[in-house]
């Protein structure tokens, strides 16, 4: 399978990326990054993107074919709302919608889009919250659009949401420690539940914390 993977630098998508490379059932990943990787592989190609709202005919050339997309692009530090919503927002919408067929392949698959969302998110965007109100309705609001997406391309589009808790490193520090006594899961279960989902399907829309492991095994 041809995999689509966004944000290949960061903690989650650099645990993605190594077991897609180590996956014998994908064969080719278009990684969709700001900068060059530090890693060679005949699996790779990496595309520098820098307007992650606009993709030239040469960037779908690349991905044509890919059957899965996993998304999972962030920014480290968001110095306002309206740069959290076109990081979070905006460029998830556009990714979905530059991506998916226009028609449904020759197999009659639909074209899977793996979202990383949060444990947090809220999808009532009228839902009073007691704390990271903007944080979870913007990943709430991404959930809508992604669901909403789906259901007027229902033939084409099949999106699946996975919502972490804390995610922790693989070599768990005191810190993570602290962390884990929330909910929470390993960046390599995570990597691994949201692989087998791209390449199998889910069994429901949207992955709670809860339920990460059991998919990834």
């Amino acid at each position: 399978m041809k995999v689509i993977l966004s944000g290949p630098t960061g903690f989650i998508g650099r645990e993605v990326l190594e077991q897609c490379l180590q996956n014998s059932s994908i064969t080719s990943i278009v990684a969709l990054s700001r900068r060059e990787l530090p890693v060679i592989n005949p699996k790779l190609e990496v595309i520098i993107v820098k307007d992650f709202l606009s993709y030239p005919d040469s960037v779908l050339q690349e991905t044509k074919g890919a059957e899965a997309c996993i998304w999972s692009l962030g920014l480290a530090r968001v110095p306002d709302n309206v740069s959290a919503k076109e990081v979070s927002i905006e460029y998830t919408l556009a990714a979905a919608k530059a991506f998916t067929p226009t028609s449904a392949t020759e197999k009659g698959k639909k074209f899977r889009f793996v979202y990383v969302s949060g444990a947090a998110a809220v999808r009532d965007q009228t839902k009073p919250l007691w704390f990271m109100q903007e944080f979870r309705r913007i990943r709430g609001q991404v959930e809508n659009e992604l669901i909403a997406y789906a259901q007027e391309h229902q033939d084409t589009f099949e999106p699946c949401i996975v919502r972490p808790g804390f995610v922790l490193a693989k070599k768990s520090s005191l810190r993570d420690m602290i962390k884990g006594l929330a909910p929470s899961v390993k960046v390599d279960v995570l990597a691994a539940a949201m692989i087998h989902v791209a390449l199998n399907g889910g069994k429901d829309l949207i992955v709670e914390n809860s339920a990460i492991t059991q998919v990834a095994s």
